[in-house]
């Protein structure tokens, strides 16, 4: 199946919106389907990521972000931020705080947020 960037971005918000709800089933149903058409898009592997880490699925999150994502793009900030998150979540925060060290000094303005949010817990 050929699916437009825009279709892809539709579903996947769709996806986001189930996953805030807190309809994880759903979710993850969505985001997985969405992966299923668009396998090396990272902003859709990230989607599939979050999606499980909401779903307390923090080995799948990290697995997505780690081998999936940042192996492709290892300067990805927002992938190293939400691996953070992830690996905060496990009890794995030294390592959870190398990564929001270094996403304070170089991400964007909202990855910097979130990672000295954390920094000052």
């Amino acid at each position: 199946m050929k699916a437009t960037t825009e279709i892809l971005q539709l579903l996947s918000e769709v996806g986001y919106m189930a996953c805030f709800k807190g309809d994880s089933v759903r979710s993850q149903a969505i985001m997985e389907g969405v992966d299923a058409i668009a396998r090396e898009q990272s902003s859709i592997k990230m989607g599939v990521a979050v999606a499980k880490m909401y779903a307390g699925d923090m080995d799948g999150a990290i697995s997505i972000f780690r081998d999936q994502v940042l192996a492709k793009e290892p300067d990805h900030m927002s992938a190293k931020c939400f691996l953070g998150i992830a690996l905060n979540l496990s009890g794995e925060a030294d390592e959870a705080r190398t990564l929001f060290e270094e996403v304070s000094l170089r991400g964007n303005s909202d990855e910097k947020g979130i990672a000295d949010f954390y920094l000052s817990k």
